[in-house]
């Protein structure tokens, strides 16, 4: 059987039979816990008289007792009342010794009771739980304390009368008296206040708070749904327990009542949230759920008290149960066929919150016993909702971590590729670098080879001449100098400016135009950013410049040469003009306009001249994609 297990499941056997043992494990201690739980009591007052006897008889009125025989009853007791309608109550007559021989002050303590009771000693009214708080809540459970002034008791026996009534439901219950010392009785009494009164109180406006607070994480998180139909649930529950929180005279009378029909708000909640919490998308039919609620509060505020009782009683809570199971079976399909620890954890804090209630329902209901030192509602449902919210909680900080290690995993995949990214540009420029050097090495070669190597190769051959002149010599130098200025004005640094390129052009060839006599007219207007020139496209544009002012210089017979520079559409037009003889045209055995074409067509550039009688323009039209060119 082991082997087929572990086949069964692909090996892992052992994982999930270990698994299943800690589930088993898990659902045992609920189980104990909740068995055990009447264990739970508070210990009585050392010292003072328990009083676990009474003589009881039933109440048709407050002030009038049924007409029936006394008799005697165990405290605590639990009793089903008589009276028609919403009234009903019993009167309970103790007695208690009390002996002279102290001065200290004597008190009555009831550690815990329902509904509404009034306490009389030796005949006199010293005590009616309304002048503190409303006994209109059937489930809510108080302890009260009723001091007895001296000159009230009595030597020997002394008399206890108390009526408990009920103005909402059906059923009482009474628990044991105790009499004696007031020091004695007071911690007792300040034990059951914190447990039963202060502690409840506590709890439900953490309730309300934590609905708050869910409501901002679904704010955070609008994919979880789960969130904000809990904070409906907390928010509701915590609603049916306004009386708790806040004094009835506080709120206006219709809204206490409508306050103890929000069960149907909670638990139409709660299929919606269970598919949610597994990670499932409720039905949608789950919008008729609202129906329960809206139907109940009209019934409330339309139909008289006794049919919506009997509808309350008899379709209301029905249904409210059948949902509550309905979602339940919801979280069990979840824990047990997909294994979701969550839905697990909720299963057994809904046990062993059944296990604790149904231990106080009978002696709430109909039997007698030791009560449990817990309200029999409030704090076990609340146990049950702070398991879910905890769980919540720990899904959105688990999240939130994921998140958060996802960021560190991200940031570091992000700083390993930068380091990656900036290795490899650094690489990519160093072998840029090795390029650009590489190609200004060639055509620094390539401008020195067809320039000054020319200039110089002429004055070699002079030299070799026997008809040669000094003047030769002279005027080739001239020549190879001027190329080599030239050369050396196009590698300029001025970065991506076209206006310092054009200026370092017009200091070169200004000295030049002087030597011969002429006026240079240079008109340069703003040119656009970016549109600079690689220094290989620069020393193109100056020799062909170069060529056409001296052009103009020498053939024209004009006193003056224009350059003008002005910004285009799509680039940059330089325009250089005289007002000579013109004339200029391609001559057998001339390369001076083929050479300029030339090197337009070299630099991506249009030219155009135009020469007439009254004078030659020549005009180089630069696009923005000539700029960078190598």
């Amino acid at each position: 059987m082991a082997a087929g297990f572990i086949e069964a499941t692909g090996g892992g056997g052992r994982p999930l039979l270990l698994r299943r043992l800690l589930i088993g494990l898990f659902y045992l201690t609920i189980l104990v816990v909740g068995v055990g739980s009447p264990q739970l009591t508070l210990s009585p007052p050392e010292g003072g008289i328990d009083i676990d006897r009474a003589m009881f008889r039933p109440l048709e009125a407050l002030d009038r007792p049924a007409d029936v025989a006394e008799t005697a009853v165990s405290l605590p007791h639990s009793f089903r009342v008589p009276g028609a309608g919403r009234f009903g109550g019993g009167l309970y007559r103790l007695e208690f010794d009390h002996s002279p021989d102290s001065a200290e002050p004597w008190s009555v303590l009831i550690p815990n009771y329902s509904g509404r009771i009034l306490v009389r000693v030796n005949g006199a009214l010293l005590y009616d739980s309304d002048w503190t708080h409303s006994g209109k809540i059937a489930t809510l459970i108080w302890p009260d304390i009723i001091a007895i002034p001296a000159p009230l008791l009595r030597a020997g026996a002394n008399s206890v009368e108390i009526r408990a009534v009920m103005l909402f439901g059906r059923k009482n219950y009474l628990g044991g008296i105790h009499a004696g010392p007031d020091s004695l009785l007071r911690p007792v009494y300040q034990q059951h206040r914190f447990l039963l009164v202060m502690l409840p109180q506590l709890l439900f406006a953490w309730q309300f708070a934590f609905s708050v607070m869910l409501l901002i994480v679904w704010g955070v998180r609008r994919s979880e749904r789960s969130y904000i139909l809990y904070a409906g649930i907390l928010f509701f529950n915590s609603m049916s327990n306004l009386v708790v929180i806040v004094p009835e005279s506080l709120v206006s009378p219709l809204v206490m009542p409508l306050s103890n029909l929000t069960f149907s708000w909670v638990t139409a909640l709660l299929v919606p949230f269970a598919f949610c919490f597994v990670n499932h998308r409720p039905p949608r039919a789950s919008i008729l759920f609202a129906a329960l609620p809206i139907g109940v509060t009209a019934a409330f505020l339309l139909l008289p008290p006794g049919i919506f009782h009997v509808l309350n009683w008899y379709v209301a809570v029905p249904v409210a149960v059948t949902l509550s199971c309905c979602a339940l079976g919801v979280l069990f399909y979840a824990a047990f066929r997909q294994g979701n620890d969550g839905a697990h954890i909720i299963l057994g804090a809904t046990l062993l919150t059944l296990l604790m209630i149904l231990h106080e329902v009978p002696i709430l209901y109909g039997a007698e016993g030791k009560r449990l030192f817990i309200n029999p509602f409030s704090i076990p449902v609340f146990m049950l909702l702070s398991v879910v919210s905890t769980i919540l909680m720990w899904r959105f900080a688990a999240a939130l971590n994921a998140v958060d290690q996802f960021n560190g995993k991200l940031r570091r995949e992000i700083a390993d590729a930068e380091r990656a990214l900036r290795t490899s540009l650094a690489r990519e420029q160093a072998q840029e670098r090795a390029i650009a050097l590489e190609a200004e090495r060639s055509r620094l070669t390539r401008d020195l080879h067809d320039g000054l190597a020319g200039q110089l190769v002429s004055m070699v051959a002079l030299s070799r001449r026997a008809d040669a002149e000094v003047g030769d010599f002279g005027t080739a130098a001239r020549k190879a100098l001027v190329d080599l200025r030239l050369v050396i004005a196009s590698m300029a640094e001025v970065g991506d400016d076209p206006g310092m390129m054009l200026a370092n052009f017009r200091d070169h060839i200004q000295p030049q135009l002087r030597a011969l006599g002429i006026a240079l007219d240079w008109q340069m207007h703003t040119l656009p950013e970016g549109a600079g020139w690689s220094s290989s496209t620069a020393l193109e544009l100056f020799r062909l410049l170069q060529e056409a002012t001296m052009n103009a210089a020498r053939h024209s017979g004009a006193d003056q040469v224009r350059i003008e520079i002005r910004p285009t559409d799509d680039g940059v037009r330089v325009v250089v003009s005289d007002e000579g003889c013109g004339g200029a045209s391609d001559r057998p055995g001339g390369y001076g306009l083929a050479n300029m074409r030339r090197r337009a067509r070299t630099i991506g550039a249009r030219l155009a001249i135009v020469s007439g009688p009254d004078g030659t323009r020549i005009v180089l039209e630069l696009s923005r994609q000539t700029a960078g060119q190598p």
